[in-house]
């Protein structure tokens, strides 16, 4: 069973109006992952802990990619229901791009979006999807990403290590090891954004 760590809610909600600088809700974040996770098998699109993870490397590095871009990278060509699913979601998505910009540009606390699951009646966290999705972001972008300068490299080690975990090359960590790989990723972030916006 997988939920979303800022709520758990399993109805979705009726479509409703919201500023574009108005944070999502848990019920929207739980209400774009069941978007995502309802599409076919096979066909590319992100977890909403992914799709959090993918927009933020885009906001770190300042890219400049269309909206247009970056949304079909995170949902592929979805069919929508109608006209009213896809503007939905498509707010959705720009109102979590806002709200990941406003943390970083006014140097608020950073906390990744993560996905929390539920096995044999026991609860656990992942941050490998955030890190997936912001590592599949950097590779996009590896030209940029290529000229990262040494010590800056540094602050990307936590999050690549955590989203090569379910890879077959990655390697093992210990539950201290990862606790401590987490804890380092919010000021990466931070760091990285505030090196790429010197530059």
């Amino acid at each position: 069973m997988r939920d979303i760590l800022k709520g758990v809610i399993t109805q979705r909600q009726v479509y409703m109006t919201a500023t574009s600088h108005q944070p999502l809700s848990d019920e929207e974040i739980c209400e774009l992952d069941d978007f995502l996770l309802s599409r076919d098998e096979g066909e590319d699109s992100l977890t909403v802990d992914e799709a959090h993870g993918f927009i933020t490397s885009l906001i770190v590095s300042c890219s400049t990619v269309e909206e247009s871009e970056w949304m079909e990278a995170i949902w592929g060509l979805p069919a929508f229901n109608d006209d009213n699913e896809q503007q939905h979601m498509i707010q959705l998505l720009r109102r979590m791009r806002t709200e990941i910009h406003d943390m970083l540009s006014e140097g608020k606390r950073f906390d990744p979006l993560i996905a929390e699951f539920e096995e044999d009646s026991e609860s656990f966290v992942s941050y490998e999807g955030w890190c997936y999705g912001f590592m599949l972001a950097v590779s996009l972008a590896h030209t940029q990403w290529d000229k990262l300068p040494k010590n800056e490299q540094e602050l990307l080690g936590p999050i690549a290590r955590i989203a090569l975990l379910g890879e077959e090359e990655g390697e093992e960590l210990d539950d201290e090891e990862l606790e401590i790989l987490t804890e380092l990723i919010p000021g990466s972030v931070i760091g990285l954004y505030q090196y790429w916006h010197r530059h």
